[in-house]
């Protein structure tokens, strides 16, 4: 027993370890706000770092000064050894995004560049050490729904490791769990409490366990009003059963005013804040002008039920970026036959009869009808926002609370399509868990990133380049390094030059590249503004953007044999003035001669 104890908590702990670096990992390729709302969120992180206050709601400032302010305390925290002054990350809203208005097809809402990316530096570095914290908040998840099926099935370790690797695994919430959002505390408090209810159940006559809950709705309710709630309402409905099994209306009573009584005191003092500025306990009634844009304009339709259930799913396991950055369809059809498959194996257990009670039948059906209860009060409670809001409340992420509940029923499912010995199941969760792994690892490599892939470099690729340089030309651009290469199917020589920009071009600047030889003669060149073949050209630049510029130089082919360099110069086109070429501040002439010689 104590050697299976101890092979499980390993796999737990193999199992967290490869949520956190996965996490961390999306984390790192999510570029900065290209999450949903992830402007506001860390807007209300900078807020509280600098005004040493919580935002307020106003109309007509879209944001997030009505939610509560824990998630963004902790964030805020987190985020301290950045500085904020250094406003690299600092948010630049892209005409171009397709729901701007403007016509535009891009999936990107900011203009990106390379200063925010790796090695992180102010804001850019407060973002994702906020992020971090997000992170951690995931993690916290994934353990207890592992801890909760093993209290649910504690004969059947293999449910609850499956369980947490369909949560740690699922692509959408590594995302989230890698973003700025304070659907990672709600998740994280949501899933701590359905383990708190258990205990509480078990032991229901204990005072203290409901006080734990009351302390965990509280701190919902700190995190989103709307997830206290719902945590609340599962709390109150598994006291209800848990009394009327045991007729004791003493116990639902107490338990009940127990909790409440926790939870006012513990969160009360946001909701008079609400009173005092807004007029009413939610702030709901300016809520509701602030984000008019989102509320549903006419009456819930049929069909806008089945709308609401496709795009609740697809975004449930995989749809990133502000909803507009979808998986391949057979990344949903995968899913879809996993949800399938469980169903079936909840319904040949049904047929069996064989709900392999550890104990009593009420000690099992109990812990079971938690997990349904909680999931059910989460989709009603959706079903419920969709009556007024519009289908941007139509995101899988909303599910999220009840993540752990949900994926324990579809893990249990799973495992019952095999007979229930210890070796089958076990194989079906390793053959699940390394193809969770593989389409998790598959996400960011082939669907994010491809889908943000920008003109400007990420400043870390600048330690891979071969040939280190660093001249200024004028005050406006810095050669950071080079490389060539002879190209194989011509005989031109392929030069790559990265410029870094040190303020933002006012002109688009050109660029020559002379091949000369051992007499400075020019032998053949090529000039044109960097960056223009990408569509990138300098007047389009942001400060601290890199862009790597390739010049393709003919070669003749009588040129004879010897050693040749290049001489790089930056000029205005239009007038043909050179911009001066400085050497540590030092003015060198109006070009550079670069190092590294052509041998012919």
């Amino acid at each position: 027993m104590l050697l299976r104890r101890l092979s499980n908590t390993h796999y737990l702990f193999a199992l967290i370890s490869a949520f956190l670096v996965l996490a961390l990992s999306y984390s790192f390729i999510i570029p900065p706000f290209e999450s949903p709302d992830e402007v506001g969120h860390f807007a209300y992180i900078v807020h509280i770092r600098t005004t040493r206050s919580f935002p307020v709601q106003r109309i007509g400032e879209l944001g997030e000064a009505h939610q509560p302010p824990l998630y963004y305390i902790i964030a805020a925290l987190a985020s301290m050894p950045a500085s904020l002054g250094d406003q690299t990350a600092l948010f630049r809203s892209n005409p171009e995004f397709e729901w701007a208005g403007q016509g535009g097809h891009d999936v990107n809402v900011m203009l990106h560049g390379s200063a925010e990316t790796f090695p992180f530096r102010g804001q850019s570095l407060a973002l994702h050490l906020a992020r971090v914290s997000s992170v951690l908040m995931g993690m916290v998840t994934v353990a207890f729904t592992t801890l909760i099926a093993w209290k649910v099935f504690p004969n059947h370790p293999s449910i609850g490791l499956l369980a947490g690797a369909l949560v740690a695994f699922n692509p959408q919430f590594l995302f989230i769990s890698g973003s700025v959002n304070n659907d990672n505390l709600l998740t994280m408090v949501a899933t701590v409490s359905w383990w708190q209810l258990l205990r509480a159940i078990a032991q229901p006559e204990q005072r203290r366990q409901w006080a734990y809950v009351g302390v965990l709705i509280g701190v919902g309710l700190l995190t989103k009003v709307n997830g206290g709630l719902v945590i609340g309402l599962v709390a109150g409905i598994m006291l209800l059963i848990r009394a009327l099994a045991s007729r004791s209306l003493k116990s639902l009573v107490n338990g009940t005013l127990i909790m409440a009584a926790v939870a006012a005191v513990s969160s009360g003092w946001w909701f008079a804040r609400n009173q005092l500025l807004y007029g009413d306990l939610l702030g709901w009634s300016v809520y509701r002008e602030v984000f008019a844009v989102n509320l549903r304009d006419i009456a819930l339709q049929w069909g806008d039920l089945k709308h609401f259930f496709s795009v609740q799913f697809r975004s449930f396991w995989g749809m990133f970026g502000w909803m507009n950055v979808p998986c391949p369809d057979w990344f949903y059809r995968a899913f879809g036959v996993l949800c399938l498959l469980s169903l079936l194996g909840l319904g040949i257990r049904a047929l069996r009869r064989r709900l392999s009670r550890p104990g009593g039948s009420e000690d099992r059906t109990l812990p079971i009808s938690l997990l349904f209860v909680a999931s059910l009060a989460q989709e009603a409670y959706m079903l419920a926002v969709i009556t007024t809001c519009n289908p941007s409340c139509y995101q899988g992420r909303y599910l999220f609370p009840v993540i752990a509940p949900l994926m324990i029923i579809v893990s249990w499912g799973l495992s019952g399509l095999l007979p229930q010995r210890r070796r089958p199941v076990s194989i079906l969760v390793m053959v699940i868990v390394l193809v969770l792994v593989s389409t998790a690892v598959f996400v960011p490599v082939k669907v994010i990133a491809p889908a943000y892939e920008t003109v400007p470099m990420s400043a870390w690729r600048l330690w891979l380049v071969p040939h280190k340089a660093s001249f200024d030309f004028g005050d406006i651009f810095r050669l950071r390094g080079y490389d060539w290469r002879i190209d194989n199917d011509s005989t031109a020589v392929i030069l790559t030059l990265y410029w870094q920009a040190l303020e933002r071009p006012d002109f688009n600047y050109s660029v020559f590249a002379h091949l000369i030889d051992e007499s400075n003669q020019i032998v053949a060149q090529k000039d044109h503004a960097p960056g223009e073949e990408n569509n990138y050209p300098p007047i389009a630049w942001w400060p601290g953007d890199i862009i790597a510029d390739e010049h393709k130089i003919d070669v003749p082919l009588q040129l004879p044999p010897g050693s040749y360099r290049f001489r790089i110069g930056v000029y205005n086109w239009a007038t043909g003035e050179q911009l001066p070429a400085l050497a540590s501040g030092d003015y060198v002439g109006d070009f550079v001669i670069l190092d590294r010689a052509v041998q012919r």
